[in-house]
């Protein structure tokens, strides 16, 4: 990857390049997406709007043709690498990732799902054979699921690219960075009453429940890195904590988010720091 990524940064015409082959190719427009990022987060603005404009191209005609909805991370990574580079602050890019990927799930709702549901409706009679499902249910699952791939899709790509610009032009600086993420406790508090709300009022905003957990499982996940590396446990920690959390998600899901507001709430990196010295 971070051949990839050196490669695209030697000039704006590899940049643009490189992510508009990667749009094209089939399995590859993650790397458009960390492509445009970098760019914006290493050259600013303009240079980040060039390579977005002729990259939107082919998730344009996707989008056009098949629903597809990944221009929508396209331009979300955007925004948000913008955020990043002008704050510093991932706290405010995991808030801003749920306002823009409720916006781009409605969006992808109102403009592009009946294309989509068109193009994939044999795929789709497949997958609701085990639960029967009506067409208004059937719209309102894929919409949530495509808000929430648009979610997590846009932070894990802004992840990388900033892994790339660290690993070109400050080696060690990712690492430090992704160990801090953590929301301050407004931020969590405001979390946690729209998740309480979204559940108690099920009907009316239970569709928002997971997107709201997402900023808390990935500052969880920034801890989780920080502390295996404050005990300077082995990369095979790592592995198999993503293992487990593969396999178990259903169970890990909730320590995450559980942990992401104990975090929030009492910064524990400060309370086990410490400990760690000790």
């Amino acid at each position: 990857m971070q051949a990839i990524a050196e490669f695209a940064m030697r000039s704006r015409a590899h940049a643009i390049g490189t992510s508009l082959v990667a749009g094209v190719l089939p399995l590859l427009g993650w790397l458009s997406l960390v492509i445009v990022a970098l760019v914006y987060l290493r050259q600013g603005l303009m240079a980040g709007s060039m390579v977005l404009l002729w990259t939107m191209l082919p998730f344009g005609i996707q989008t056009y043709i098949v629903g597809d909805p990944t221009v929508l991370s396209l331009v979300g990574i955007f925004l948000l690498a913008g955020l990043l580079r002008l704050t510093l602050s991932w706290e405010m890019v995991l808030m801003m990732a749920v306002f823009y990927s409720a916006i781009a799930g409605l969006l992808f709702e109102l403009v592009a799902l009946d294309k989509f549901l068109s193009v994939y409706s044999d795929y789709l009679e497949i997958l609701e054979m085990p639960v029967a499902l009506t067409a208004t249910e059937l719209r309102v699952v894929i919409a949530n699921s495509v808000m929430i791939l648009v979610a997590y899709g846009m932070i894990a790509m802004l992840l990388l690219a900033r892994w790339c610009q660290a690993g070109l032009y400050n080696p060690g600086a990712f690492k430090k960075e992704f160990h801090q993420i953590r929301l301050s406790p407004v931020a969590g508090g405001i979390t946690l009453v729209a998740l309480i709300a979204c559940y108690s009022l099920d009907d009316l905003l239970g569709r928002w429940l997971p997107l709201f957990m997402v900023p808390l499982v990935i500052a969880a996940l920034g801890f989780a890195h920080w502390l295996m590396a404050s005990r300077q446990l082995s990369t095979r920690w790592i592995v198999g904590f993503y293992f487990t959390l593969l396999l178990f998600g259903q169970l890990v899901y909730p320590f995450l988010i559980l942990l992401g507001l104990m975090d929030s709430a009492l910064n524990l990196r400060n309370r086990l720091q410490p400990i760690q010295k000790d």
